[in-house]
């Protein structure tokens, strides 16, 4: 499993996924880490990886490593949702990709005036198929991903992308 602290070094270590905003934006290898205005992600983009098996569940976590008060890793979880069919993340049909929302999206949300916040989408290969009932964290605030992750039969991440917003 990767060091959750390597995701934060950059964009070379996240790539795959692509992601796009219900106006058409798209984040992805190309343009991982570009600066966007806060309404871009306002819905619920669609997340799509082109490599995934159609056999297989995956589970997608979004998080904000700069939302305070956090400590060392610790993040904002914007989203949790499990149990996706590989083959949704392959569609070019959708407007949403389905699975169960464990942790419903939660739009980004940038402090005005404050710096850009990093938001980091990863996708994590089910081992156990679509038989993964995941802990709930109970609050968005201060979630621990590398805590959360442990004894989850998850591998990964598989793919993943940064973007960041400011307001």
């Amino acid at each position: 499993m990767t060091e959750v602290k390597s995701l934060l070094e950059g964009c070379d270590r996240l790539t795959g996924l692509n992601i796009t905003s219900v106006g058409g934006t798209i984040v992805n290898d190309h343009n991982c880490d570009v600066l966007l205005p806060a309404q871009v992600f306002l819905d619920e983009p669609l997340f799509q990886y082109f490599m995934a098996d159609s056999k297989k569940f995956y589970t997608i976590i979004l998080v904000d490593p700069d939302s305070p008060p956090q400590v060392d890793g610790e993040f904002y979880l914007h989203m949790l949702k499990s149990n996706i069919p590989g083959l949704a993340l392959k569609t070019k049909e959708s407007s949403k990709t389905i699975g169960i929302d464990y942790r419903g999206y939660k739009p980004p949300t940038p402090s005005r005036g404050i710096d850009t916040h990093r938001y980091i989408t990863l996708l994590y290969e089910q081992a156990d198929g679509n038989n993964f009932l995941p802990t709930v964290p109970s609050s968005r605030n201060r979630f621990s991903l590398a805590k959360w992750l442990l004894g989850k039969n998850l591998c990964g991440p598989v793919a993943g992308t940064q973007f960041r917003l400011q307001f």
